[in-house]
C-alpha cells in the first residue's frame, strides 16, 4: 500500500490530497473510492467510500491544487459493521482525477492502493 487515510465510524472528517498544478485542470472531478478488493466496476457499486469533489473544493498553493475533503458519516456504507467484535476494517483505496476533457489520472498508479482504514 502506497498510503493510509483513517475513518471513525461514525464521526466526520477532513482529508486532503494535492495535484500537481500541471496535472489539475478546473472542471475536473476527483473521487474517492474504497472497497473491500479492487474491481473493473465502474458504479463503484461495491465501494464503502465513494465520494465524488469539484472545483468548489479547491485551493491552491504555488505547487499544487489541494482539495479539501469532508467526509460525513453517512459517506460510509452501511454495510460496514462492527457487530462481530472487530475494532477496524481495512479496504484498498484510490482517487481518480477526471478533467474536464474526460481524461483520468489514477493515484496511486500501478496496481498500489491507499490503505483505507475505518
Amino acid at each position: 500500500m502506497a498510503a493510509k487515510i483513517e475513518f471513525k465510524r461514525g464521526d466526520n472528517v477532513t482529508h486532503t490530497f494535492k495535484i500537481p498544478l500541471d496535472s489539475w485542470t478546473a472542471g475536473g472531478k476527483l473521487f474517492f473510492t474504497a472497497k473491500v478488493q479492487p474491481d473493473d466496476d465502474n458504479t463503484d457499486a461495491e465501494a464503502v467510500i465513494n465520494k465524488t469533489f469539484t472545483d468548489s473544493n479547491v485551493s491552491f498553493d504555488a505547487n499544487y491544487a489541494i482539495y479539501t475533503m469532508n467526509f460525513e458519516a453517512a459517506d460510509i456504507s452501511s454495510e460496514v459493521s462492527f457487530a462481530d467484535g472487530s475494532t477496524e476494517h481495512e479496504y484498498d483505496g484510490e482517487f481518480q482525477f477526471v478533467d474536464a476533457d474526460g481524461k483520468v489520472s489514477t493515484y496511486p498508479g500501478n496496481d498500489e492502493y491507499i490503505l483505507t482504514v475505518i
